[in-house]
């Protein structure tokens, strides 16, 4: 073809027919320019659709993800209220005291320092993130609504709180009230009651024990407001899961 478009530009020359091959010149010129452009189109068209490719890999990963966050709430939630459920029969107990198992109480009484925490699946996010793979995601609002989503997913104050008051309030409140007796130390195998001098607990008087009633205080409130929490993350996660299996059937 090359060779055709020069045999043809010399004959024109050599003709003087110098109208008619500028003309022609000019043609070539347009040709080779469509070329490129269309080869540019071409290409852009591939990384388009190298992109879109991306963008729904992308979009399956994080509804993936967001769906996970979603399970783990419904187990945590599962799970907290099952133990707070225990605990309340638990507590109920000292309503009878002279028939309380105190053996048993005490055992039992070892769920008040277990507490669920959730934690975000950002992995893919984070991910996308920091490799700026975000803006593959080309629906402006959806793509807002995956940051707005994880910045609160993220912010687990409510469970750093509970934590921090099993860790530092609950579990020194049961230590000193219903583990410091000799059935408390029997339970933990220690053999030491005859040397450690210690009473019995008395139920009588640990129903009556502000301190023991202000751990379950502590106890009970702590873990409704981590499920309240968790249930609006919960209803987040599922509009967001939402959004982004819509988008996935659009660009599908």
């Amino acid at each position: 073809m090359i060779q055709f478009f020069r045999k043809t530009r010399q004959k024109l020359l050599q003709e003087s027919r110098f109208t008619k091959y500028l003309l022609y010149a000019i043609g070539e010129i347009v040709l080779v320019v469509i070329g490129i452009l269309i080869a540019l189109q071409i290409n852009n068209y591939s990384e388009s659709q190298k992109e879109r490719k991306q963008e729904k890999i992308l979009l399956a990963n994080l509804s993936n993800d967001v769906g996970l966050d979603i399970l783990q709430i419904e187990n945590n939630t599962t799970l907290s209220r099952e133990r707070l459920s225990r605990l309340d029969s638990l507590v109920q107990l000292l309503k009878a005291p002279d028939s309380l198992d105190v053996t048993s109480f005490v055992r039992q009484s070892y769920e008040f320092v277990f507490d669920q925490y959730f934690k975000s699946n950002s992995g893919i996010f984070d991910e996308a993130v920091s490799s700026g793979k975000m803006s593959y995601v080309k629906n402006e609002s959806l793509r807002q609504r995956i940051f707005n989503y994880y910045r609160n997913a993220k912010d687990t104050y409510t469970d750093g709180t509970t934590r921090q008051i099993t860790d530092e309030f609950i579990t020194p409140l049961l230590v000193e009230h219903v583990y410091l007796n000799q059935e408390g130390l029997a339970m933990l195998g220690m053999k030491v009651a005859d040397i450690a001098m210690l009473d019995k607990l008395d139920a009588h008087l640990l129903s009556k024990n502000r301190e023991y009633w202000k751990m379950v205080l502590l106890k009970f409130g702590g873990n409704q407001e981590q499920i309240i929490r968790w249930d609006g993350i919960k209803r987040r996660a599922q509009a967001l899961k939402k959004n982004i299996d819509e988008e996935l059937e659009q660009l599908n």
